[in-house]
């Protein structure tokens, strides 16, 4: 089976901004393929480096979305989009835990949206209902792509040009928000920006024939987590075995309020985080599995471990204050 092994530092971009602007912003020191003396003394070295200023050159793995581990702002919509209108009813946030949000300025004809829905309500001058979100990326209520999975997300449009999707805190999954989209089946990291939340906001421009604006426009908060400002997603999409170590440096200005672990595989799939074993899985058909696991402390080094016959996802999603 394929072996890699990396070192990754989870640092916040926050942290002495006017020195960090004459350089690449922060990320990830990663060490891949190296002889252990090598790798050894370069990560003894860019840590002394980082110790006396924080002006020195980023090693980003290949690949590694821009903003992976700098994480996604976490700013509540307004509360206009929120609260009632003359012809919007409220939506009851206290039920609410992670939200996406977009506001299209000419507005959305409503009738053109229809395609998103696998169900819906009409309210007059707004539809609820349900966009599926599969994990191949499919549009509608049914795939033909083998063992595919999908999440079906709640979904507001507006005809005034707000368009929200949301997870109901009681009901679904957060860890659910982690959509690999084809990176499924693919050695890769987790999308940076594309949750599954954004990806049906995505789903109903698609239908629409309107112009996607990027995932990194649309807004996202987590009513559940108040006091939570940022959000990280990272990971592997790996085949065979994978070993990777996070550490939150000393220095960092985040503050780990909540940590998920996002599953999934097939056959003979196994996950350890610090040699405990958190996932395993047996069966043929690819499945999801959310876990929580206590929120890492700073200058901790931990030891992941991904395993299996054939693809395996994990991912890791980090509410910071």
């Amino acid at each position: 089976m394929p072996v890699a092994t990396e070192k990754v530092a989870l640092i916040d971009n926050q942290k002495k901004v006017s020195q960090v602007l004459l350089t690449e912003p922060f990320e990830l020191f990663a060490v891949y393929f190296m002889r252990p003396v090598i790798r050894n003394s370069l990560v003894f070295a860019m840590g002394a480096i980082f110790a006396v200023s924080l002006l020195v050159f980023v090693f980003q793995w290949p690949g590694m979305p821009r903003d992976a581990l700098q994480g996604v702002s976490l700013v509540p919509p307004t509360v206009q989009a929120v609260e009632a209108s003359s012809t919007t009813p409220p939506l009851n946030t206290s039920e609410i835990s992670l939200i996406a949000y977009y506001e299209r300025a000419s507005g959305w004809t409503l009738a053109e949206t229809v395609p998103a829905f696998v169900g819906y309500i009409d309210g007059g001058n707004y539809y609820d209902g349900f966009v599926r979100v599969w994990d191949s990326g499919t549009i509608g209520s049914v795939s033909t792509e083998p063992d595919d999975t999908y999440i079906d997300v709640e979904v507001r449009v507006r005809a005034d040009g707000w368009l929200l999707a949301w997870f109901n805190r009681f009901k679904d999954d957060s860890g659910a928000l982690v959509w690999w989209g084809h990176r499924r089946i693919t050695v890769g990291f987790p999308p940076a920006y594309s949750t599954t939340l954004t990806r049906a906001i995505e789903v109903v421009f698609t239908v629409s024939g309107v112009g996607f604006p990027g995932y990194e426009q649309i807004g996202l908060y987590d009513y559940s987590e108040p006091d939570a400002t940022r959000l990280l997603i990272f990971g592997h999409s790996a085949y065979g075995t994978r070993t990777y170590y996070y550490t939150i440096p000393a220095e960092s200005t985040m503050v780990p309020i909540k940590l998920l672990i996002r599953a999934g595989g097939y056959g003979n799939s196994k996950l350890y985080v610090d040699n405990a074993l958190i996932y395993s899985r047996g069966s043929s058909v690819w499945g999801w599995s959310t876990y929580q696991i206590d929120a890492w402390e700073k200058a901790v080094q931990h030891s992941i471990e991904q395993t299996g016959d054939y693809y395996h996802s994990v991912a890791f999603v980090m509410w910071t204050g």
